[in-house]
């Protein structure tokens, strides 16, 4: 055989096509969103609208965030939504702005004119207890480490551990792995988001199965998605084909297509958004 042969059995060369960012292809993309009469904007809040900060209670959402997510929902040929891990009466709490979807707890809450919950997405309601009882038993094993900061959201639990010292990072990572292994029976879902773990109710609803109710509720609308964490990845991945993708952060893991810098180029893109 020559050099580099391998007898006609070769795998076929895999291709892989790196994220774009958003700026390098602003002209096609433009053209893209101009030509479309109507768009459905779906926003995630943390990291995406707002810059994530030390704690939760910390963030603040920039008022040229606001003004252009104000002046997008007066705009006919959109359709805004707000999808956040947040329980969706503390995403309220940053927003007063009219004629826009709201959506907490990763979809599980839903607040939009002639919207309402499927029955899957309902379920979410029994296991609230379980969800109570998974955040007191960690409230009690994780009492004497600072830093780490326990939100139940009644229908999710979040484990915040961005603020704790390095000396309890090893006991930290050990105790979730127990309690993920001790608890494995229960259905509840674990999943690892940025210096965060995120537990809900394991059924088939999360924000890629909302983004997905929210496309059919308004169909022939484009779908612009934007995210920055591991729960965004489901709408990424459920709008594939169909939608404009953005992750904030450059990432060749992320199943978007597109990327911007940070979320103060998301407040950048909605801007030029709001001129189209």
């Amino acid at each position: 055989m020559g050099l580099g042969s391998c007898g006609g059995a070769c795998p076929r060369p895999v291709s892989i096509v790196a994220v774009r960012y958003v700026w390098d292809f602003w002209p096609e993309l433009r053209l893209r969103i101009r030509s479309t009469k109507n768009k459905l904007l779906i926003v995630d809040f943390d990291g995406t609208l707002a810059k994530i900060a030390r704690t939760p209670q910390e963030v603040v959402l920039e008022k040229e965030a606001k003004e252009a997510l104000t002046r997008l929902s007066q705009s006919p040929q959109y359709k805004l939504a707000v999808v956040s891990g947040r329980s969706l009466e503390n995403l309220m709490s940053f927003f007063q702005i009219k004629n826009v979807i709201y959506a907490g707890n990763h979809g599980l809450e839903l607040l939009g004119k002639n919207l309402s919950l499927p029955l899957k997405a309902k379920k979410a309601k029994k296991l609230e207890a379980l969800v109570w009882l998974l955040g007191e038993k960690c409230r009690e094993d994780f009492a004497g480490v600072p830093g780490v900061l326990i939100e139940d959201k009644n229908y999710t639990l979040s484990l915040h551990y961005r603020n704790i010292s390095r000396e309890h990072t090893l006991f930290f990572k050990q105790e979730v792995g127990r309690f993920r292994k001790q608890y494995a029976q229960w259905p509840l879902i674990w999943k690892k988001g940025k210096k965060v773990w995120e537990v809900r109710p394991k059924i088939k609803w999360d924000k890629g199965e909302l983004a997905l109710y929210l496309t059919k509720k308004f169909r022939g609308a484009l779908p612009i998605v934007i995210g920055d964490d591991v729960t965004d990845e489901d709408m990424f991945k459920s709008l594939k084909h169909s939608a404009i993708t953005i992750r904030v952060g450059h990432s060749n893991k992320s199943s978007a297509d597109y990327y911007l810098k940070s979320s103060r180029d998301v407040r950048t893109f909605l801007g030029e958004s709001c001129r189209l």
